[in-house]
């Protein structure tokens, strides 16, 4: 192999692991998610008039929050052709190989 397609396949490798990296740290989810919905416990208020009927399992209420943040996921999640959840692993890494493995076969075929 000659020297070009070593760098691109290089610069391809450092793509994926920056982009494996990325995943990892926005929370490694399957789904590209723009908001991200969670179930949340709490104590339960001294306050709240219903505390005392024991309709609370153990002082403890589970909550359903939504939160605006970022995971990047290994599969996009579009409504379109141009929606943002399209961006994912997939669609990030596939031309980055797919122009290295045709640069890779261009030049093995020049040689």
């Amino acid at each position: 192999m000659t020297k070009p397609p070593k760098i691109v396949f290089a610069i391809a490798g450092i793509v994926t692991v920056a982009t494996l990296i990325t995943w990892q740290a926005t929370g490694g989810d399957s789904y590209t998610k723009y908001q991200v919905v969670e179930e949340i416990e709490r104590k339960l208020d001294a306050d709240d008039p219903l505390a005392g009927t024991g309709m609370y399992e153990n002082d403890i209420i589970k909550e359903t929050i939504k939160r605006d943040e970022f995971r990047l996921g290994l599969i996009p999640t579009p409504n379109g052709l141009l929606d943002k959840n399209a961006v994912s692993v997939a669609t990030v890494l596939a031309p980055v190989w797919a122009f290295a493995i045709v640069f890779w076969w261009f030049m093995r075929r020049r040689e």
